[in-house]
């Protein structure tokens, strides 16, 4: 099709026009501003029809109901208990001190999604041109709707952290040949640090990040001596979020409570069997399909010299680390491929900067994540945003005096209606999953029976519960309290996954 051209029959003002056109483009795409603004405009677009469902994501609601009761006063891993380190639930504390909203939520979370995008620009530069850089990062974006991302999973904000680390360790590669490190690279490797305090995976990432760096520092020919203590004074920087929160759980007394919860909990729950696990690892890596091919094309393609070899090595590193840590967890959920998006992403500009093919594959990672991601499900997400007022409203109305069990998945509920949980055991799979029998050093049996003696006036019920296997001590006691409720009223409410029913009983235990 040839180019249409609009002249004004002024052939100065023709030119005037056309001269102003290329400013805006300059401005949009040469400078670091007009950057961000694309991705963060873009980010906006593709996240906005979930803006505000406090339903969407199981984890992230949680996520937010733990932030807003530390601010009441509960110790996390005491009055309120999960296997996660702590910086992911102060973060919604943070948040939580402007706005309860979960529309403010998804806009700090869009704000990271950003970042971590135009991260992936300042990378993707040291490789190609500005515009297959810019087409990475919108990949990036697209990637993280379709795989859990589209709203405050986790790694939402955590990848923003280790592309960060990995930017301040690519661009500082020459220093570290010369035996040299500088305050960039000493906050990238604080910023690792304290992805882990997002998520104990993240220290897999970290371990091949400090490695790179013993390595060219240990190899660069400056005395051991010299290079033993740059490495120790990274280690340390890097360790410094998890050691701090440490020594405070020592420092109040609840230490074992702290590493029973970040980490023998991790070893003790019943995981998946080995080939519904291959199967699943096997399905995720066919989801992966098209990010690895343009990934592994990018780097067959590129122009070889020194520095890229370099800055390449260090990427396909990640890359291959980031896919080992994938295999290696015991369970494999969707939101797990999250953190090794950016690497591939990186790779794949190299491939993108081809005119022809390159750009048809970046129109189809982006179409393709975009029409599976249940964010830009419109129908789906224009049902949720009408369906839960009335689902919150009837179970506020039902309970006068605020003795409310949520038994299924929206636990912030519990928020909505400012009601404290009932238990510490407050993600309601922590009392109904058999995987998570024993776990949490909570007795969940004893939990149950203290709840159901306390007679909640309002059980919320996912029906069916979604759990294999179920634990059926827990599972029986609540069914045969439900029978003695003498209402129950059934809703239709959406998360990421599409409808769920919620079964509301009321006036339950002779109230």
């Amino acid at each position: 099709m040839a180019n249409l051209t609009i002249t004004t029959g002024s052939p100065a003002l023709d030119r005037s026009i056309s001269r102003t056109g290329r400013n805006w483009r300059v401005l949009l795409c040469r400078t670091r501003t007009g950057q961000f603004l694309i991705l963060f405009a873009f980010a906006l677009l593709i996240r906005a029809p979930a803006f505000g469902e406090w339903n969407f994501d199981i984890d992230e609601q949680f996520y937010a109901l733990v932030g807003q009761r530390l601010l009441a006063g509960d110790t996390l891993y005491l009055d309120i208990w999960d296997r996660k380190p702590p910086a992911l639930y102060l973060t919604y504390s943070l948040l939580s001190l402007v706005s309860r909203s979960f529309l403010f939520y998804h806009l700090a979370a869009t704000i990271s999604a950003a970042l971590g995008a135009y991260g992936i620009v300042r990378i993707a530069r040291r490789l190609t041109g500005v515009g297959a850089a810019i087409m990475a990062a919108l990949a990036y974006l697209a990637m993280l709707n379709r795989f859990g991302g589209a709203t405050g999973q986790a790694p939402v904000w955590f990848n923003t952290l280790m592309i960060f680390a990995a930017w301040s360790i690519v661009t500082r590669l020459d220093r570290l040949r010369s035996g040299r490190i500088d305050p960039v690279l000493a906050a990238g490797v604080a910023s690792a640090g304290l992805a882990i305090a997002f998520k104990q995976s993240a220290a897999i990432e970290c371990g091949f990040f400090g490695i790179w760096i013993a390595a060219w520092l240990l190899r660069s020919g400056i005395s051991p001596s010299k290079g033993l203590g740059q490495v120790l004074l990274l280690a340390a920087l890097g360790a410094l979020p998890m050691a701090a929160t440490f020594a405070w759980y020592w420092h109040i007394g609840h230490f074992p409570e702290l590493w029973h919860a970040l980490v023998d909990s991790n070893f003790h729950r019943l995981y998946a069997d080995p080939h519904e696990r291959f199967m699943r690892l096997a399905a995720l890596i066919g989801l992966l399909g098209m990010p690895l091919v343009f990934a592994g094309l990018g780097w067959a393609a590129l122009d070889r010299t020194e520095r890229r070899n370099c800055e390449v090595l260090f990427l396909v590193a990640w890359s291959f680390v980031a896919l080992i840590a994938i295999a290696s967890f015991p369970n494999i959920f969707p939101h797990y491929a999250l953190p090794i998006l950016a690497p591939l992403c990186i790779l794949s500009a190299i491939f993108f900067e081809r005119r022809d093919i390159g750009r048809l594959a970046f129109a189809a990672v982006v179409l393709v994540n975009l029409a599976y991601a249940g964010s830009f499900d419109l129908v789906s997400r224009y049902k949720a945003h009408r369906a839960t007022p009335a689902f919150v409203n009837y179970v506020r109305s039902e309970t006068p005096h605020d003795r409310l069990f949520v038994w299924g998945f929206p636990s912030y509920l519990y928020s909505l209606l400012d009601i404290r949980p009932p238990s510490p055991l407050a993600f309601p799979p922590h009392l109904f999953e058999g995987a998570e029998s024993g776990v949490s050093a909570i007795d969940e049996v004893a939990e149950v029976r203290r709840i159901i003696a306390q007679r909640p006036e309002t059980v919320v019920v996912q029906r069916p519960i979604v759990a294999e296997p179920k634990n059926l001590p827990n599972v029986d006691r609540v069914e045969a309290y439900l029978r003695t409720c003498n209402r129950v009223r059934y809703f239709t409410i959406y998360d990421h996954n599409g409808p769920q029913i919620q079964a509301v009983y009321s006036r339950c235990g002779g109230n």
